[in-house]
């Protein structure tokens, strides 16, 4: 319902625009969240103890000798619960926090495509942020980015509040960041602050150039000097607390659901590979090292200084069936969470693509997997068809007959292939999976070239 009337011309020489607000009208509206039209301009209030509303100097609203106001009541949406995702789609309303982080209730308006989400803050200020309704599951392997690097909570120091921030050597993940938060927010209102180590203007122009064509704005874009740097940094940031506490509890929210496995169904495996893809760009390391005896050891680590976000890392890691310790550092908020990977651990981080975002780590891992004892074994699988016998296996790996009949006899008990009858064998489920997965070690992986 429509509530209109016809306010005096006020003073726009002022700083704010007061306008007064007729008594009947104000008895109706009081203390709810309105949207005001001025002129054909919209803002949001809530109207509370004064019969007034205040129009800030940037809303550059035209005013004349016959100006019509209208106020709308705003019905704040509702979140369901059960409904998560929709087509294959994130429903962010249903994800969305009652209260921010000061406990301050947060109001929802939108259509089937947008949502705005306001407060009013302890100043009397109404802070609203808009952002889509629905995001791909890919958008986990942001909030994975943003766990690792900009997902830990913090106390509002700041006059200005809190920020939406992310900090990274690599251009790729920084360009993949921008690319996914497309689909929550504006690429417009990203902040990006560029360090170098020299002035070099070649790789700064660089730089520059593909944060504009993802969208950062020029005006919005800083170089700065750095002399600890090995090369240089790029911090991208937002100053909004109503994002900042949005995005958190969207991350928080996706990651429990992620270690419950069971409400997400038949989305997990994608959403569960993208969020710990994300994770592991920004916050993992993976190597590998020789002990006393000179046999190769290979490790998957993450680095964590919240304990709470460390043990859900390892339910995460367990969920795969990746057993994990973590390890506190002594004299250090800094906790190591730890696994050593035997041959089916590394299959299994291939298999899942955990390293495609990352291609420093992804190629050692084709390169552990490579150098492997089982790999010299394994490899026949990927040249033998669906059904093999013993002369085609001579020719694959060129080997006499004596060996080649040791090779099916060492196969088979490691249930790689069974024996259908005399001379006539064929892969089994686990042979064929790892088949595939030894025929995609060539593979450049899903990291787009945004």
């Amino acid at each position: 319902m429509f509530y209109t009337f016809s306010p005096k011309t006020p003073n726009i020489n002022k700083r704010v625009v007061r306008i007064q607000i007729p008594t009947k009208i104000y008895k109706k509206i009081k203390n709810n969240f309105v949207k005001i039209n001025v002129n054909g301009t919209e803002l949001i209030d809530k109207i509370t103890s004064e019969k007034r509303f205040v129009i800030p100097k940037e809303q550059k609203i035209i005013f004349s000798n016959q100006n019509i106001v209208k106020i709308e009541i705003i019905k704040n949406k509702k979140r369901k619960k059960k409904s998560f995702i929709v087509n294959k789609k994130i429903d962010i309303l249903n994800w969305l926090p009652e209260k921010n982080r000061e406990e301050v209730k947060i109001n929802i308006i939108g259509n089937k495509d947008n949502l705005t989400c306001f407060i009013k803050n302890f100043k009397g200020r109404v802070r609203q942020v808009i952002i889509k309704k629905y995001v791909p599951l890919e958008f986990c392997r942001l909030l994975g980015y943003y766990q690792a690097e900009g997902g830990k909570e913090k106390i509002i120091k700041k006059r200005r509040g809190r920020e939406v921030v992310i900090t990274n050597t690599n251009l790729d993940l920084v360009k993949d960041f921008i690319f996914l938060s497309k689909y929550l927010i504006d690429a417009s209102n990203w902040n990006a602050e560029i360090k170098l180590t020299k002035r070099n203007e070649l790789k700064e122009k660089f730089i520059i150039k593909e944060l504009i064509k993802l969208g950062v704005k020029k005006n919005k874009i800083k170089i700065r000097k750095e002399k600890k740097l090995k090369d240089f940094s790029i911090r991208l940031s937002i100053c909004s607390t109503l994002l900042s506490d949005i995005i958190l509890n969207f991350m928080n929210c996706i990651r429990k659901k992620l270690i419950e496995r069971r409400p997400l169904g038949k989305n997990y495996k994608i959403m569960y590979i993208n969020f710990m893809q994300g994770l592991f760009s920004g916050d993992g390391n993976y190597n590998t090292f020789k002990n006393k005896d000179g046999g190769t050891h290979h490790r998957l680590i993450f680095y964590e200084g919240n304990k709470n976000y460390a043990i859900d890392y390892q339910k995460l890691l367990r969920n795969e069936g990746i057993k994990s310790n973590i390890i506190k550092i002594k004299d250090k908020n800094l906790y190591i969470i730890r696994t050593t990977l035997n041959w089916e651990l590394l299959l299994l981080l291939k298999e899942l693509n955990l390293f495609d975002y990352h291609k420093k780590h992804k190629e050692a891992l084709v390169s552990s997997i490579k150098s492997h004892k089982r790999y010299k074994s394994n490899k026949y699988l990927i040249k033998l068809g669906d059904n093999f016998n013993i002369k085609q296996i001579c020719e694959v790996s060129n080997k006499s007959k004596v060996i080649c009949y040791n090779w099916i006899k060492k196969m088979v008990n490691n249930n790689l292939i069974v024996k259908n009858k005399i001379n006539d064998w064929s892969s089994s489920l686990g042979g064929k999976r790892i088949k595939g997965i030894l025929k995609n070690l060539e593979n450049k992986g899903t990291n787009p070239s945004h």
